[in-house]
């Protein structure tokens, strides 16, 4: 690449990362399912720091957990900005380091670097709209693997061997699953190449060590819960929105899937062959290997089970590995000059442009969407056990998007006592309750407010937060006891508390 030409393509980069860091500070609420768990971890971790008595009567930090990366970096930024700012520089800088990566693998590859621009509405898929922070602070390292795969199966070095060993002892301790879909669908790249076999397979030990001295003497289980295979070919329809949002119930992100498709398309040429000489029959291997890659891709997004030990749905995240794939599989078309050239550096912009414009268009509706919400916050007590019972959690303004399912988390970020409700239920968390600690609210019931029994659960909680069309008091607390009232009514949201 020329330098004018380089020099234009870092400033639409740097264009694009503004924009994109305007708009997730210039409103108070985006649309991610699970940042306000999140952001309640953080503030539990900034409790224990504090001393606070409660906290550490009930909560434990644990380090030895492979979804950890993300977290010491959050609770540094919370030093100097308020913990939801902080999640929202993290998820930025996924997005733009994956744009980063993204060109660095084309330039490896040989692939024009404008379609590095692709990374902003890659970054913005299904992992970004359900908030899964630590799986998007991996994407960024799964695609640099991908990098340092094709750079070391050539020709193997020390110097490439311990980047990648580094890379991917890096990707389990931001996200263990991450790794082992990275593994799956870059590992078969070693099996041939140039050096020694044992050269090109030995940062493959580099996890498997790192997780027999750091997770195996924490005792920690991954296991939530159990499988449940729910095989069907429809899941293709969704895969084009999923590249840049939450599935195919928008059909906008649908549109905009396709569109990047095509402008990834649009650069491909022929089927890449194996850039090595080998014996015939190895040198046919060693090329069909090059599509393992885009097959494991979509065969792990048409046939990973829908809940995989109690955590899911896991297979729309291999969505993020579509595009890197495409790329190691094909070679790049012939560069043509003029208007043809231009046509198809300026389609990744042109995606790019539009996510961040859609997403940007939606965002003060859903502020509209959330004022509710805030105003019961603002006008409760502290320090209450508060049980949220969301029947409404769709967004009108982010289709598909389940996005009001876990804001009732902000009352403890903001006014501390209990959320109901909590990722610290998990034995896998970075800030988790102690095992003596009794769970009120097991993992699946935010899922279910229908099922909450009164007669049974509220003796628990002093406030009741709902979100639902309408009033529900008598639904849900029939009878005379517990005594409950209804306090306060904000749009789409009451608040119910029980009497003593």
């Amino acid at each position: 690449m020329t330098g004018p030409a380089r020099v234009a393509l870092r400033s639409t980069e740097a264009a694009l990362a503004l924009l994109l860091l305007v708009c997730v500070l210039s409103v108070r609420d985006l649309p991610l399912v699970d940042l306000p768990q999140h952001a309640l971890q953080l503030a539990n971790w900034l409790r224990l720091d504090d001393g606070d008595p409660l906290a550490h009567a009930e909560l434990e930090l644990n380090f030895r957990t492979p979804y950890l990366l993300a977290y010491p970096i959050l609770r540094a930024l919370c030093a100097v900005v308020p913990i939801v700012v902080a999640l929202k520089l993290v998820f930025w800088a996924a997005i733009a380091l994956q744009a980063v990566t993204l060109r660095r693998l084309c330039a490896r590859l040989g692939h024009d670097e404008w379609l590095g621009l692709l990374g902003y509405p890659l970054g913005m898929g299904y992992a970004f709209c359900f908030g899964f922070v630590a799986f998007c602070a991996a994407v960024p390292l799964v695609y640099l693997t991908f990098e340092l795969v094709t750079t070391h199966r050539q020709a193997p070095s020390w110097g490439s061997g311990l980047k990648l060993s580094a890379t991917l002892a890096a990707l389990l301790v931001a996200h263990g699953v991450a790794l082992g879909f990275g593994l799956l669908v870059c590992g078969p790249l070693l099996l041939f190449g140039g050096g020694k076999p044992w050269q090109r397979l030995l940062p493959l030990a580099s996890p498997p060590l790192l997780a027999a001295l750091w997770l195996a003497p924490g005792g920690t289980s991954t296991r939530l819960g159990g499988d449940l295979w729910a095989l069907d070919a429809a899941r293709f329809v969704e895969l084009p929105a999923q590249l840049v949002g939450i599935g195919a119930v928008d059909h906008a992100s649908t549109a905009l899937g396709l569109l990047l498709l095509a402008s990834v398309t649009a650069h491909l040429g022929a089927p890449r062959r194996a850039p090595f000489a080998e014996a015939p029959f190895r040198t046919r291997l060693a090329t069909l290997l090059l599509w393992a890659p885009l097959a494991a891709t979509l065969l792990g997004y048409g046939l990973f089970p829908l809940l995989f030990r109690g955590a899911g749905p896991l297979h729309p995240r291999f969505s993020s590995f579509l595009v890197p794939a495409l790329l190691v599989a094909f070679t790049p078309r012939a560069s043509r000059r003029g208007w043809q050239l231009d046509a198809r550096r300026a389609a990744p912009l042109l995606v790019a442009g539009s996510v961040l414009a859609l997403f940007a268009s939606r965002l003060p509706e859903f502020q509209r969407e959330t004022a509710g919400f805030h105003q019961l916050v603002s006008q409760m007590r502290g320090g209450l056990s508060v049980r949220p019972l969301v029947f409404a959690r769709g967004s009108r303004a982010f289709p598909g998007i389940p996005a009001h399912l876990h804001l009732p988390a902000y009352y403890a970020v903001e006014k501390g006592g209990s959320a109901g409700y909590s990722f610290a239920m998990y034995a896998i968390s970075v800030v988790r309750f102690r095992p003596t600690v009794r769970i009120k609210m097991s993992g699946g019931s935010e899922w279910a407010p229908e099922q909450f029994d009164a007669a049974q659960e509220a003796a628990d909680y002093d406030y009741f937060l709902v979100k639902s069309a309408r009033d529900r008091r008598r639904e849900l607390f029939p009878g005379s006891s517990p005594n409950v009232t209804l306090e306060q009514h904000a749009g789409d949201w009451w608040s119910y508390r029980r009497a003593p």
